[in-house]
């Protein structure tokens, strides 16, 4: 009984790592995401910092949620993920150290598109919009960010 309690102990921790760990593995997503790892908190963080603002309503109107990973330990937002799940992360995206990688993720939970350092907005919210469940999702709903 001792070692059934145990076994399903060591399994619910193991499985509980990977439900914490981001994206799930679901089919739907409710959001797309961009994951930014860079090797410190440096000009290109704060320049993708800046322009996540300037670019804030493309970005909700998208249902984009960015997230920065720094290797000095610098989150945004902070205490999202703990030190494991970075870890996780890391080794599934096969993120180099020394490099910065920006990631979008779709609502799928798949990878969609990878970048360096400098993000070619008009290229990214292009690349969305063209996605069928964008599509589909700019049939239902005008352009909140139309001046």
């Amino acid at each position: 009984m001792k070692a059934l309690i145990c076994c399903l102990y060591s399994t619910l921790i193991l499985f509980s790592s990977f439900v914490a760990s981001y994206p799930a593995g679901s089919l739907h997503w409710n959001h797309r995401s961009i994951l930014f790892f860079a090797p410190e908190k440096d000009r290109y963080v704060q320049d993708f910092m800046k322009q996540t603002l300037m670019n804030g309503c493309l970005l909700k109107e998208r249902d984009i949620v960015t997230i920065i990973i720094t290797r000095d330990g610098f989150n945004q937002p902070a205490d999202l993920f703990s030190p494991k799940d970075i870890r996780f992360l890391e080794q599934k995206y096969n993120i180099t150290q020394d490099t910065h990688t920006a990631i979008l993720i779709g609502k799928d939970g798949l990878e969609k598109y990878r970048w360096g350092e400098v993000t070619n907005w008009s290229h990214l919210t292009d690349l969305v919009d063209k996605m069928p469940l964008r599509q589909q999702e700019m049939t239902s709903r005008q352009s909140r960010c139309a001046i």
